[in-house]
């Protein structure tokens, strides 16, 4: 079964081969539009080419409903009856499945075109509706405006082999000072330029100053720039916590030897004066 429709145009009942049908049959172009429906219908649902073998022009007659539908149609150029059976002519223009889809392929094209045309308005009728739609005038209110949030960005610093350091600011200087109060910003600076000359291939684009705040981080974390060298912070802690030691105990004498009858003797004393008090 190729579907559970048909094809037909809508200006069927004006056909010439209509109106010869209604002429030859003397039947009304209304009727002779349902009986035409009813045919190709019937060869649509049960023949795959229009061809119905084993039928003839009686059996056509019988299923219009009308005698001498068949060579009516035949005259007309609408079917072809001959030993081997009826042919519905130009049967794959209009019926079949490859018919329907073509059918419902144009239909969408059709509907497609027009909506782009719809959409397609022409540059005067566009122009009109940009003037008819106006911004809404602002409103007046008593709320102050707001201060803007945008800050201002620092200044930018760079390093070449050539120029060294650029862009770096007094404030800069005293802002990393106060955070990094062990590492001595020049001296940094110049261990850092030593450090990318000597690794090129590091020396790419970077953030500069995001750089900087690192190299002298890791300077202040390890001691700052006059450390001793091999010394961690902790061991300058150690050492002075010695060195205090050491001192408090410099003005004391180291007891003298004694024997062991003689400790013994000691402690004896010292328990009787104990026992005294």
């Amino acid at each position: 079964m190729a579907g559970e429709w048909i094809k037909m145009r809508i200006d069927l009942a004006a056909d010439p081969a209509v109106i010869r049908i209604r002429r030859a049959t003397g039947v009304d172009a209304d009727a002779v539009v349902g009986k035409l429906h009813r045919l190709w219908s019937w060869a649509d649902a049960h023949t795959a080419d229009g061809f119905a073998a084993g039928l003839d022009a009686e059996w056509v007659d019988e299923f219009a409903g009308c005698a001498g539908f068949a060579a009516a149609m035949s005259a007309a150029g609408w079917l072809e009856v001959d030993a081997d059976g009826v042919r519905f002519a130009n049967f794959d223009r209009h019926n079949g499945q490859p018919a329907k889809v073509r059918a419902l392929r144009k239909t969408r094209m059709e509907r497609f075109r027009g909506a782009a045309r719809a959409t397609d308005a022409p540059p005067e009728e566009e122009k009109r509706r940009e003037e008819e739609i106006q911004p809404a005038a602002p409103v007046p209110t008593s709320e102050p405006a707001k201060p803007s949030r945008s800050r201002a960005k620092p200044a930018s610093v760079s390093w070449t082999a050539e120029a060294g350091w650029t862009g770096i600011t007094a404030g800069d200087r005293q802002e990393w000072a106060s955070a990094y109060p062990g590492a001595v910003l020049d001296q940094e600076l110049a261990k850092a330029t030593a450090w990318l000359k000597a690794n090129p291939s590091r020396a790419g684009r970077r953030n500069w100053r995001r750089f900087i705040v690192g190299w002298l981080q890791r300077c202040q974390d390890k001691g700052g720039t006059n450390r001793g060298p091999g010394r961690r912070p902790e061991d300058v802690d150690r050492q002075a916590h010695l060195e205090r030691k050491a001192s408090e105990f410099a003005g004391l004498r180291p007891a003298p030897y004694r024997r062991p009858h003689e400790v013994a003797a000691l402690a004896t004393d010292l328990k009787l004066k104990e026992d005294d008090l």
